[in-house]
């Protein structure tokens, strides 16, 4: 089990506004029901099979720019331990909680 932080930017579309390109991509998550995946502000954070999740990621970028993104930069990310399962909610409740927050 993998946790994975994307993040694609569409380049070269000639709008400061890129969340109809984004909305895309997140479409390809929407699809799909074996990968835990989190919106955020500044990614997407996916959670499941390392190869899956590559192959999610690849369909993402496609995604862009079949919606018009004449160039696309991809920020990939990949957290995975052999010593034990990762699970993205964990995680954060893991640090909220030295901050007295969980």
């Amino acid at each position: 089990m993998a946790v994975a932080e994307v993040s694609i930017e569409p380049i070269g579309t000639c709008s400061t506004s890129v969340s109809d390109l984004i909305t895309a991509c997140v479409g390809v998550l929407e699809k799909q029901t074996d990968v835990k995946w989190d919106v955020t502000a500044m990614g997407t954070i996916l959670e499941g099979d390392r190869a899956r999740i590559l192959s999610l990621v690849g369909q993402m970028d496609d995604a862009c720019v079949k919606a018009g993104a004449p160039r696309v930069l991809t920020n990939l990310r990949i957290d995975e331990r052999s010593d034990k399962v990762l699970h993205m909610d964990e995680m954060e409740s893991e640090v909220e909680s030295q901050f007295g927050r969980a």
